[in-house]
């Protein structure tokens, strides 16, 4: 689990130094910056960041939207130009959104919340820690207990409290790999090591299977 971390690929130092700290501000983590496409898709593959903020014309014989089409995360893109050439080109790579400078921070903000929207959307959950934004891989979850209003994620390393029903969270997490086997639980198939037609068994958790889904789970290949 990582706070989400941004990318930023701008040639002009004085926007770049201001967008960092613009999120900063904002309380996402900056975790890396260049002035040039290939230098960026580089330190992108080692720094994997969950968002990607690019300036469509910098430095270099490659552009933005040239480093956009190689990015498999959500991409924001930043530039002064607004002709019609420039935006159907940037709009063809699906970016999540598109900014205009000079930026404003609302703007910024509102961009950014909508590149995380795709991360919930995308088999991960953001939990709010604090001040922070916590983004939980779909993989990193054992199974999930309701608690009154909350769900306690079981994680591989710890336990995460979220606000929600176990509808919502199955809405969110957007996977085929989990499955609701009690009126209380949701388990992820894939850390499932035994299972009778009574209970499963993740780790050292034994998760009771209630009536009312046995069926479904009875049916589901993955515990054939």
């Amino acid at each position: 689990m990582d706070s989400i971390k941004i990318y930023i690929l701008e040639d002009e130092i004085i926007t770049q130094e201001l967008l960092k700290e613009t999120l900063e501000k904002l309380q996402f983590t900056v975790c890396g910056m260049s002035t040039n496409a290939e230098t960026a898709l580089r330190e992108i593959a080692v720094l994997q960041p969950h968002i990607a903020i690019l300036d469509i014309k910098v430095e270099g014989s490659q552009t933005g939207v040239w480093l956009g089409n190689q990015l498999d995360i959500p991409i924001i893109y930043l530039t002064a130009f607004n002709d019609k050439k420039t935006i159907k080109d940037a709009i063809s790579t699906k970016p999540s959104s598109y900014l205009v400078k000079p930026f404003i921070e609302s703007d910024l903000y509102i961009a950014v919340e909508l590149a995380m929207d795709r991360i919930k959307n995308s088999s991960q959950i953001i939990v709010k820690e604090r001040d922070k934004n916590i983004i939980v891989s779909g993989q990193d979850i054992l199974f999930a207990k309701k608690e009154d209003q909350y769900l306690s994620l079981h994680l591989t390393d710890s336990k995460k409290l979220i606000r929600s029903s176990i509808q919502q969270f199955l809405d969110k997490i957007n996977s085929s790999s989990f499955i609701q086997v009690h009126r209380s639980y949701v388990v992820n198939k894939n850390h499932v090591t035994a299972f009778t037609n009574k209970e499963v068994t993740i780790e050292e958790y034994a998760i009771p299977i209630s009536k009312t889904f046995a069926k479904d789970i009875l049916d589901d290949q993955s515990f054939k």
